[in-house]
């Protein structure tokens, strides 16, 4: 007879401590989902001007060659 209520108080720590374990990751993983959302989201700013964004002026690109690179290379090209 107290070998079962031996057994029974054991059965009834193990579920107990089980569902604090599972209780506890699914809280941790809560937070890692709800972090992970935080930082997969655009950065949100605080300050939102009222006046639309400026226009994008293109970017005067060139190939990250100098103006005396270029030349250089303009007239290294028509030497024979």
């Amino acid at each position: 007879m107290l070998w079962q209520i031996f057994a029974m108080w054991a059965i009834v720590m193990v579920t107990i401590a089980w569902f604090i374990r599972d209780e506890r990751r699914l809280i941790a993983n809560a937070a890692l989902a709800q972090a992970s959302y935080y930082y997969a989201q655009a950065p949100q700013y605080r300050y939102q001007s009222s006046e639309p964004p400026a226009p994008m002026v293109p970017a005067n690109r060139t190939g990250g060659l100098t103006q005396t690179q270029r030349e250089f290379m303009q007239a290294y090209a028509q030497t024979d």
